[in-house]
């Protein structure tokens, strides 16, 4: 596991004051979804905290849902994930401490905000973490992979979106900004902030669909690792301490 390489300064938030939170979902033709994953955001909702779901181009009623359940709607006219959060991000971060980025597809426990809370409250320096995932299918297979994410965030300190990442937005700002790209934003995040910290693994996991598999396990993590090498070979290092325009 790589070390940070830039000691992360003194943490911005006063100790007396509460973490302010912030929730990006990014969406594309959730119907299915978004109501009930909102809901099991009840907890967040209910502290007042800023929930925003970026609809990236949906063709069916996800917006509409969205404010129907108490959630502010940011319309994009393209389908690219990565854009979708980092707007998402950019209206978020310069009022919250916190962002919170979930899918559509995510179950949240009603412990997820205190777990969050509590975490970062004990680890002051860190630069943010992942709550994990269950995925939804009682195969053992996927328990393999639940371990096998488990094992990627917490000891090679990759953490992936699927994983319900948060990030201390001080943090992000040192790092040069959240990563405005097409895809891979996750990766992106997770290399850039980790030059400045650890990322955590809190053990509160949600519940996501098994559909991002339906290619097959072997298969679909194997695209994946593909994917992960080729855009770290690809990928130029940012400089350290660079602070956004």
């Amino acid at each position: 596991m790589d070390k940070p390489t830039s000691k992360l300064p003194s943490p911005t938030i006063p100790p007396s004051r509460p973490l302010r939170i912030g929730v990006v979902i990014p969406a594309f033709n959730e119907t299915r979804n978004i109501g009930p994953c909102l809901a099991s955001l009840a907890t967040f909702q209910a502290c007042s905290d800023q929930i925003i779901v970026v609809d990236a181009a949906s063709t069916d009623e996800t917006a509409t849902l969205a404010q129907r359940s108490g959630a502010r709607v940011i319309r994009r006219s393209e389908r690219h994930r990565g854009y979708a959060v980092a707007e998402g991000y950019e209206a978020l971060c310069e009022c919250v401490d916190i962002v919170l980025i979930a899918h559509a597809d995510m179950r949240f426990r009603s412990d997820t905000r205190a777990a969050i809370v509590e975490t970062l409250t004990a680890h002051p320096r860190a630069v943010g973490g992942v709550l994990g995932h269950v995925i939804n299918d009682p195969r053992f297979r996927f328990r393999i992979v639940e371990y096998g994410n488990r094992f990627r965030a917490s000891r090679w300190q990759l953490p992936y979106g699927d994983q319900a990442m948060f990030v201390r937005t001080d943090v992000v700002a040192r790092a040069g900004g959240f990563p405005n790209q097409p895809s891979m934003e996750d990766l992106e995040l997770a290399l850039r902030c980790r030059r400045y910290g650890h990322w955590l693994l809190v053990d509160c996991p949600v519940t996501i669909d098994h559909r991002h598999w339906r290619r097959g396990v072997v298969q679909t993590t194997l695209g994946n690792w593909g994917c992960a090498i080729g855009y770290r070979l690809r990928r130029e290092e940012p400089a350290l301490g660079i602070q956004p325009s």
